[in-house]
């Protein structure tokens, strides 16, 4: 399908992803002690009840600098269910009853409206026979639900399908939910609001979406039905920052003596494993290292200071000993060049994708490319990049990735106009109006050159290869380790960029980025946690979202495996996003 080009703006075709990150010099602290005073002190008050040791950063918080209360909420078992009604139906509470629960049966609504999202606190004593239950009907499909807790495998908190069914999840089935100590727990139901008006045919084991149990390997076939019609603009994708830093195969001294520093998703969650879980969106940084192709994580340092005595401070080992090393004299440490850690093989990557496409047709996949850098080669140069060449080698290797894009052949065109239906071909390209279609995979690439110009893709024109110009989308980072500041910086360029469902594309970037002081010793992995749990309770906050204003890629740090970033995203595509007619 061919379509005229759209004006796009300037600032589209390179947007400021491509910038090199490059640190400058910070001030000296006066002493180890304010140094670790730094790094160990409380994070801001939030939106969560509890600190715990796991919402510090820098993992060098211990029981030991908690208050007493802190220590004493940590003597029970107290989370939040997040329950999300992303749906036209109304939850009603029929009742329940609990067995030394302090909290549980006043912290229940009784009625949970559509298209809202409460916030169910639970308290157990942390006995073995702790229990409790709570039943829901979904009054206009007779229905019901109860949730259960469980201190025996404990805490447990679970949902049996009592007489309701959802897509995976048949009647008579229980889903347990990831026990998030202190925080929240995210619990989704989705359905189009047209099913209210077509409630004596809706099928829920059919039509009802439900997170936990959202078949998310296949989401997107499974909503091609009513998302056919819509383009880029209109719809929703679970994405992943950095996402080929799940594990480091290798970098500098001081990152390998630390690799939390850089790696932004846990050791499991590999790009394919990031599939299986939903994502679609995936932000990969290519850099050369030992001759081969690897995903990075970089940054220059320009003169960072570090307190004189922090390599003989105990507790950081090796990463102790590799500070010893750095330059600047006996009173001071200095940063500087670059830092940072390779992450999983362009290949592993390849051969993921590719078994996934292959196992799972009708999922779309975008790979943006940026931040390519030679790692055998860029020395002491703070605006390094990959040359042309090296960005065509990048690119002949990927053509090893099965089902590309060749199939969109529109030179120039602004992909975020192009339906579903245009992106996914049909699997049998004689029955163009088939429902059945093949994966797609679509390579952005989103850098400069070392001669400072944009890569050319010329040579590799239909083979699936994009330059960021054809993908209007806003895409700017917070730049902050403070929960609530990056939430208001979020939402702000959310409410300022997205008045409309034909604006250009909005990138949520959901992510904390590590202070200077904190970079070598820090956790992304920790910060993405922390972030990723207040994710559903402040996206669903009333007014935040509507059906002309919602986000297109909810990009995260530490994406998780039990599906629940897609499980958020699948609400809006379900309840947000437009519905297309029946094929």
């Amino acid at each position: 399908m061919l379509l005229p080009l759209k004006p796009l703006l300037a600032a589209l075709a390179l947007s400021s992803s491509t910038t090199v990150p490059v640190v400058a010099a910070a001030p000296l602290f006066d002493s180890v002690t304010t140094f670790l005073t730094h790094l160990t002190k409380p994070l801001p008050a939030q939106h969560l009840d509890l600190s715990t040791p796991g919402s510090d950063p820098t993992g060098l918080n211990t029981l030991s600098t908690l208050s007493s209360s802190a220590k004493a909420a940590l003597q029970k078992n107290q989370a939040y269910l997040l329950l999300i009604n992303a749906t036209p139906f109304t939850l009603r509470k029929t009742g329940g009853h609990s067995y030394q629960m302090p909290v549980w049966d006043n912290s229940f609504p009784d009625v949970v409206q559509p298209g809202s999202s409460v916030r169910v606190k639970i308290e157990a004593k942390t006995h073995k026979d702790d229990a409790a239950e709570m039943s829901y009907v979904v009054d206009e499909l007779k229905g019901e639900v109860e949730f259960q807790y469980r201190g025996r495998d404990g805490p447990v908190l679970q949902v049996e399908w009592k007489s309701l069914a959802a897509v995976n999840n048949p009647v008579g089935s229980v889903r347990r939910l990831e026990w998030h100590q202190g925080n929240n727990m995210p619990f989704v139901l989705s359905a189009a609001p047209s099913a209210m008006s077509q409630v004596s045919g809706f099928d829920p084991a059919q039509e009802l979406m439900a997170s936990p149990g959202l078949p998310t390997t296949g989401w997107m076939k499974q909503a091609y039905g009513r998302m056919h019609c819509l383009n880029l603009r209109e719809i929703s994708l679970p994405g992943t920052h950095n996402s080929g830093m799940s594990l480091l195969t290798g970098g500098t001294p001081l990152v390998k003596a630390r690799p939390e520093s850089v790696q932004c998703h846990s050791n499991q969650m590999t790009v394919g494993k990031q599939l299986e879980a939903g994502a679609r969106w995936f932000d990969v940084r290519p850099v050369i290292a030992g001759g081969k192709w690897a995903t990075g994580h970089y940054t220059f340092f320009d003169g960072i200071k570090l307190p004189s005595g922090l390599d003989k401070v105990p507790g950081l080992g090796d990463l102790a000993k590799e500070i010893g090393k750095l330059g600047g004299g006996d009173k001071e440490k200095v940063l500087d060049g670059w830092q940072g850690g390779n992450g999983q093989l362009v290949a592993d990557i390849v051969r993921e994708v590719n078994e996934f496409t292959e196992k799972n047709p009708g999922e779309l996949v975008v790979i943006n490319l940026s931040h390519g850098f030679n790692t055998d080669t860029f020395s002491g140069n703070p605006t390094a990049h990959l040359t042309q060449q090296e960005w065509e080698n990048l690119m002949t290797q990927l053509l090893a990735v099965k089902n590309r894009a060749t199939h969109l052949t529109m030179p120039n065109a602004d992909l975020t106009y192009l339906k579903l239906s245009d992106l996914l071909p049909p699997s049998d390209p004689s029955k163009p109006n088939d429902p059945s279609r093949a994966a797609t995979v679509l390579f952005v690439v989103d850098d400069i050159t070392s001669d400072n110009k944009h890569v050319d893709l010329s040579k590799f024109a239909n083979q699936g290869f994009f330059f960021r110009g054809q993908l209007a989308i806003f895409d700017s980072y917070a730049n902050t380790n403070n929960l609530n500041n990056m939430i208001t910086d979020q939402f702000s360029k959310l409410q300022t960029h997205r008045t409309k469902a034909d604006d250009a594309m909005f990138l949520l970037s959901w992510t904390l980025t590590q202070p200077v002081e904190t970079m070598i010793t820090g956790s992304i992995v920790k910060y993405g946690v922390d972030a990723n749990r207040a994710l559903g309770e402040k996206l669903w906050a009333q007014g935040e979202m509507n059906g002309q204003r919602y986000p297109n890629v909810v990009s995260v740090d530490a994406f998780d495996g039990d599906g629940e970033v897609a499980g958020l995203v699948a609400g809006i595509n379900w309840w947000l996003a437009g519905e297309c007619p029946a094929l």
